[in-house]
């Protein structure tokens, strides 16, 4: 008895507390002065049964002893105290939390915010009348949800649960800043969640705020710095970003807490990819090829192996699809660094291994197509070029390849003129495409717009050997001979021992 006698007066503390609406004014009720022994007046004696039975319901609704019961004192109590927001807000909420009377709830909180609009618990319990009848209704009610629990936060800028109900519901209706002001509130709320970093992170991405995102993920990376499943999204914005020593110390840390991580070995593999390709870029220092092919083979080989472990026993075929691909990256990935080095029967048996099993990868057709091209194996380049275009006709590199291949051989010279202008639709000022096209005026014996093309190849380009040798040429041909050694001498101060150029100096 004296527990229970305990809680009512707990109780009866926390009504006091948090109720923002009274049946009536205490002050008016409670003279400053009382006689000892006074007698209640009518007035007060009301108010103490009202309140009496308000803490019964109270009661009864909070320990679910006998939730008819609290309901039948509520509908007393709503004849006795019609003008308390409280107690119309305490019966729309038993109804809706404990009697799943929807409609009876909502109609009790529309009558607490008639008396009284700023009744923040009223107004939070709408929008979780609302909020349940949008997941029923395909959305019908968000609008009305989003816009009550708006209303929530004026009144409450720390309120935790409408700020959540505003993200989700901003998240649907694709209304990003209104998510992205109320993530920010509840980082501050809560600023050691990481849920809400997390989430702010996906909204960056969605926004293409890159730099904004990562920073969100490092928040997270801060708050758990295990979080594998952070460190792989961080590691693969730093590798979108270009950032390759960033993304390298991630995807090491990933691999120091688990070295089987397909993830993980495969990041680190595209990292190496990434570092070949600066290394081949003008300008950039020497790098030790064979060191850097061996890493590529280790990490991607693992995360090839570790891959099919999960391919051969899945979980479910979401997960298959998802280590399918990973592997498929892995393979095209190491396949470029073999390319990239001029690996070239290695990259050759690279592509063609990704192929047997993904026959329409067009990374893949287009690559051992440039293997081909690079080999001067150039039947098999045309081949493989067009299953390029048939997979993508608009396969910008593929067009200039082929139509490119077409006039080193001074074959089908009209019809790579066309595919080489279809490159320049998509790229005009390329100057790889621009080349090409003048390459083909030149093998046609059109020798001014061969030398037009070829100019401003060149300035798209400058100190491009292979662009200033085409010109040369050009300019021999059209009969300005002093261009064509001014070009060639250029070239050569770039390339000295290039027998190539030798040649035509002479």
């Amino acid at each position: 008895m004296k527990s229970n006698l305990w809680i009512f007066l707990i109780l009866l503390s926390a009504v006091c507390l948090f109720s923002t609406e009274k049946m009536t004014d205490a002050q008016e009720l409670i003279p400053l002065t009382t006689a000892e022994q006074a007698p209640l007046t009518e007035e007060f004696e009301n108010a103490k049964q009202v309140y009496t039975q308000l803490m019964h319901a109270i009661f009864l609704q909070s320990f679910d002893k006998d939730i008819s019961a609290a309901k039948r004192i509520y509908d007393e109590l709503v004849k006795q105290a019609p003008n308390s927001a409280y107690v119309w807000y305490k019966r729309g909420q038993l109804r809706f939390h404990r009697m799943e009377d929807v409609g009876g709830a909502e109609d009790d909180i529309d009558q607490a915010l008639k008396l009284n609009p700023s009744h923040v618990p009223a107004n939070w319990q709408l929008v979780q009348i609302l909020y349940l009848r949008a997941s029923h209704s395909g959305g019908k009610y968000n609008i009305k949800a989003l816009k009550a629990a708006k209303k929530v936060t004026e009144l409450d800028p720390d309120h935790f649960g409408a700020h959540r109900v505003i993200v989700n519901l901003a998240f649907q209706r694709q209304e990003y800043s209104t998510a992205e002001t109320s993530l920010k509130a509840l980082t501050r709320i809560m600023p050691f969640e990481p849920e809400f970093h997390r989430r702010l992170g996906e909204l960056y991405l969605i926004t293409d705020n890159l730099q904004a995102a990562i920073g969100a993920y490092q928040r997270v990376i801060k708050i758990i710095p295990n979080d594998i499943r952070t460190l792989k999204i961080v590691g693969r914005l730093y590798l979108d970003a270009d950032k390759l020593a960033e993304a390298q110390q991630i995807f090491k840390q990933i691999l120091a807490l688990d070295p089987q991580d397909v993830g993980g070995n495969l990041g680190l593999g595209l990292v190496l990819q990434g570092l070949a390709q600066q290394a081949l870029s003008p300008g950039n220092g020497e790098v030790d090829s064979q060191e850097l092919i061996r890493d590529a083979e280790t990490y991607l080989g693992r995360a090839i192996f570790f891959s099919k472990d999960f391919i051969n026993n899945p979980v479910n075929n979401t997960q298959r699809a998802h280590y399918k691909q990973m592997m498929i990256d892995a393979q095209f990935a190491l396949a470029n660094v073999y390319f990239l080095f001029e690996k070239l029967d290695k990259a050759e048996e690279a592509f063609a291994e990704l192929l047997a099993d993904n026959p329409d990868h067009i990374g893949a057709t287009y690559g051992i197509a440039s293997v081909y091209q690079t080999m001067r194996a150039f039947k098999k380049a045309e081949t493989y070029l067009r299953k390029t275009l048939e997979i993508e006709p608009a396969h910008e590199y593929a067009l200039n390849a082929l139509g490119y291949l077409y006039a080193e051989q001074g074959t089908n010279l009209d019809e790579a003129e066309v595919l080489i202008k279809r490159a320049l639709q998509k790229a005009p000022t390329n100057g790889a495409y621009l080349d090409s096209l003048g390459w083909v005026f030149f093998k046609q014996g059109r020798f001014a717009e061969a030398v037009t093309t070829l100019e401003n190849a060149n300035q798209q380009m400058p100190d491009n050997v292979e662009i200033l040798m085409h010109l040369g040429d050009a300019y021999l041909k059209n009969g300005e001979p002093e261009k064509a050694r001014g070009v060639w001498q250029q070239a050569q101060t770039i390339e000295p021992d290039n027998d190539e150029i030798q040649e035509r100096l002479q």
